[in-house]
């Protein structure tokens, strides 16, 4: 640290020294001369050796870059020596060209490679084409300067020979290269690496002043025995070495996709030099040389260039902005302001012309155990994948939005279905993700906030808001599932703990409702009757996608299941013995060990025939995670009970599912039919399904039939029976008797 501090202050005392010396002579000037030629020695080898100290303590290109500047400050300091042992030895004049010019020409050439080799963002990214543009404006312009100074008039004076005329051009010509590049390395420095690059930009001038100077005088007959010009060459030096000393960069080089301010500016400053030189000729009427001119056609074609390149990159930097101000940095999706104003759009539209909005919010579960034991790099990695299968699962016109952290939004308008988009979403997330060399299993819950076309008028804020509380309801139900919005869920914590009191009443009481959806036959003859809970609290009725979790939660779905059960083969009692019944069982319901011996004493109690009751298992049930599923599943299978697949298509372990299973029925999931729009060609995924049910012996039931088209594409694609809105809504069992009363019945076979 003291070296840092003491050698600007030795600097300055030395070079002082040595230009009062040049000045008074105090020993004469033989002396002098002596003293001049060993000090410019001397200080070109204390450049080396400091150049050589900082090599040693620097690491990579830093280290070969200081290592290339001791190698051309040695070359000087070489050459030196051959001038000294000439005039100071020989007693005669230095021979030119001679060895010693080679040792004094070796310092440019490793120079400018010593200074392209070291860690610059200069010379890293898509920059290079600005770059290249500014070094032919401060080339340009230190031509024109030095033309004027020293270079004009060495091209003029000519030499013995072409190699002599060469090396002459060759001192002001390569000082002019090399004060060029450190121009633009030192404007794109970062500004803490800019200490260096000064001291190494003063010791270059130096030396440039002296050989410029050394050249003009001696080409206009003036340099003489010793000159002032000949202090360049020793400050030029020691500033070298002062920067080999307080120099400290690291090798690691950013690309700044911004131009620096400095940047912009500091080439500007030998143009404007340049302008002025040029504009003293044109004032004193001298005539302007061809090379000058040339040297100004470049510089003005580089300030046009430049101009243009900085209006192109300033609009590129605007257009870059504008996408990071509404878009997430990490997974490019839209941000929260972008997906508020496309909220707020989609709202305007309801309000003028009644169109339905739907708002999903997504919060991924127990994602903070992943930043906590894999890292946040591997937490980002998984929002990243998590962002590109939830784009994959959503229709092109939705929008889908990170809102921060590991919280995900979606945007579905022109009607679509927010429920089937939810469904979709959480399908996606099903198969784990490899993270880390690790599989990790992804579960999101999901709040769906909906606005009908007969709905009331909501603000964005109010949105985003049910969304908020429908999804901390699908996390308190027990996570990794949907909640939509209703008017129950936004009570607050005392209303829901009122709501779970009352479910677990109507539980443990029977207080819940049974509702049946009809299923009909191709020929439209009633095959039977799928029961469906329903429940009721403070006067309005409560979705079950709302009760159904809520009970998953308090730990009474089987309770609700048995309940539901009875009530059915209850009413079943009362109809026709040709008339089917279908009742959806939970996962946690199969895992129970005395399911099936309930189900047996509900069915002899009421007199209904086993084989009428048909239990269907979900298509994302745990069968094949949890054995006692598939013994529960087959207990009933040996009473007589039949086996239906629910929602078959809407997952991934469907094929598994079949073989485990050996269903009966086949109900198909209303997703594979909600595309379909040609009712003479069915897609073949359907036809597909349906055949590999037939092959299996299982009769195929299509669900979520609402149009025509979807009917005929069902019948034609060869399913046996059809449920959905089309052919009958869910109804109570007094007008389910009428409806059986009204259509032919069909054999549940």
């Amino acid at each position: 640290m003291r070296s840092r501090q003491w050698a600007p202050v030795c600097c300055a005392v030395l070079v002082v020294g040595f230009v009062l010396d040049l000045q008074l002579r105090p020993g004469g000037v033989h002396l002098t001369r002596t003293i001049d030629d060993v000090a410019e020695m001397l200080a070109a080898a204390a450049a080396c050796a400091a150049a050589l100290w900082r090599a040693r303590h620097s690491r990579r290109r830093n280290r070969s870059s200081w290592l290339l500047i001791a190698g051309g400050t040695g070359g000087w300091a070489v050459g030196e020596a051959i001038w000294c042992y000439y005039e100071l030895i020989a007693g005669r004049d230095t021979p030119f060209p001679s060895l010693a010019d080679a040792g004094f020409l070796v310092f440019p050439i490793l120079g400018l490679i010593g200074l392209l080799v070291r860690p610059s963002s200069a010379f890293a990214g898509q920059g290079r084409l600005r770059v290249a543009l500014d070094a032919v404006l401060v080339a340009a312009s230190l031509f024109i300067v030095s033309w004027g100074t020293a270079l004009g008039e060495v091209y003029k004076a000519g030499a013995d020979s072409t190699f002599a005329a060469i090396v002459s051009l060759a001192y002001p010509g390569s000082d002019l290269v090399l004060v060029t590049v450190t121009v633009i390395v030192i404007s794109y420095a970062r500004t803490g690496a800019r200490r260096g690059l000064w001291w190494i930009t003063a010791g270059l001038v130096a030396l440039s002043v002296g050989d410029s100077g050394f050249a003009y005088l001696t080409a206009v007959g003036r340099y003489g025995g010793v000159n002032l010009v000949d202090s360049g060459w020793v400050a030029g030096f020691l500033i070298l070495a002062v920067a080999a000393i307080v120099d400290d960069v690291t090798d690691e080089v950013v690309e700044n996709p911004v131009t620096p301010r400095f940047a912009l500016l500091l080439p500007f400053a030998p143009a404007t030099a340049a302008i002025l030189v040029l504009l003293h000729q044109a004032a004193s009427r001298q005539v302007v040389d061809l090379a000058v001119a040339v040297a100004g056609a470049f510089l003005v074609a580089a300030l046009i260039a430049r101009q243009i390149l900085v209006l192109l990159e300033n609009r590129a930097l605007v257009g870059r902005i504008s996408h990071q101000a509404f878009h997430d940095v990490l997974t490019g999706l839209a941000n929260r302001a972008l997906f508020s104003d496309r909220l707020e759009h989609a709202l305007a539209l309801h309000r003028r012309d009644m169109r339905p909005v739907a708002v999903l919010l997504i919060d991924i579960d127990d994602f903070k155990t992943v930043n906590d034991s894999l890292g946040h790099p591997a937490g980002d990695e998984l929002l990243v994948r998590i962002s590109e299968r939830l784009c994959a699962s959503v229709r092109t016109g939705d929008t889908v939005a990170r809102l921060g952290g590991d919280e995900f939004a979606v945007l579905v308008e022109d009607g679509g279905d927010g429920f089937d988009v939810a469904g979709r979403l959480l399908t996606s997330l099903d198969l784990p993700v490899s993270l880390s060399g690790r599989e990790v299993q992804v579960r999101a819950s999901i709040g769906v906030a909906l606005l009908d076309a007969g709905d009331p008028p909501a603000n964005g804020t109010e949105m985003l808001k049910r969304a908020d509380v429908a999804m901390y309801a699908a996390k308190r139900a027990g996570k990794g599932t949907v909640m939509p919005y209703s008017t129950t869920l936004a009570g607050g914590d005392a209303e829901q703990l009122d709501m779970q009191a009352a479910l677990l009443s109507a539980v443990n009481s029977r207080g819940m409702d049974v509702a049946f959806q009809p299923i009909r036959m191709a020929d439209g003859a009633l095959r039977g009757f799928e029961a469906l809970a329903r429940w009721s609290y403070a006067g309005d009725m409560v979705s079950p996608a709302v009760f159904i979790p809520l009970a998953r939660r308090l730990g009474v779905l089987p309770a609700l299941d048995t309940a539901i059960v009875r009530r059915a083969v209850a009413e079943a009692a009362h109809w026709p013995a040709e008339i089917g019944l279908s009742v959806n069982l939970a996962g946690e319901s199969l895992t129970d060990p005395s399911l099936a011996a309930r189900i047996s004493h509900a069915l002899s109690e009421h007199g209904v025939a086993p084989e009428r009751l048909s239990i269907e298992v979900l298509e994302s049930s745990v069968i094949e995670q949890d054995r006692r599923a598939l013994t529960s599943v087959r207990a009933m299978r040996a009473i007589g009970v039949r086996v239906a697949v629910d929602d078959f298509g809407a997952g991934y372990a469907s094929f598994a599912r079949l073989r485990a299973l050996e269903p009966d029925v086949i109900k198909v999931d209303r997703s594979l039919l909600a595309a379909e729009t040609d009712p003479d060609g069915p897609t073949p995924l359907l036809v597909g399904i349906i055949d590999l049910a037939h092959r299996l012996g299982a009769s195929v039931v299509a669900e979520g039939v609402e149009t025509e088209i979807q009917l005929a594409a069902a019948l034609r694609a060869g399913c046996d029976a059809v449920q959905g809105f089309l052919w009958g809504v869910p109804t109570t069992a007094e007008e389910c008797r009428a409806l059986i009363e009204h259509l032919p019945v069909s054999d549940i076979d």
